[in-house]
């Protein structure tokens, strides 16, 4: 799965960067085309970034990344 996380987390930070984008600048009563346009680069400049950050933090930090081992085994 060598892209799994990433297709993942890219999209849902864009997504929700984008969004509260919106909602912020429906929030103060603008709404026309610039303020969409204006939350979806937000979306990619900020959501992009932060998802690759995301998924190497979630390889570094988990301890069975490398092994593919999610149990110890069972000793008898």
């Amino acid at each position: 799965m060598t892209y799994g996380w990433r297709l993942l987390l890219i999209p849902l930070w864009a997504i929700c960067m984008a969004g509260a984008v919106v909602i912020g600048a429906l929030a103060l009563g603008l709404v026309n085309w610039m303020s969409f346009a204006a939350a979806g680069a937000i979306g990619v400049i900020v959501g992009v970034p932060a998802g690759l950050w995301n998924a190497r933090k979630l390889r570094r930090d988990d301890p069975h990344w490398r092994t593919g081992h999610t149990r110890r085994p069972v000793s008898a």
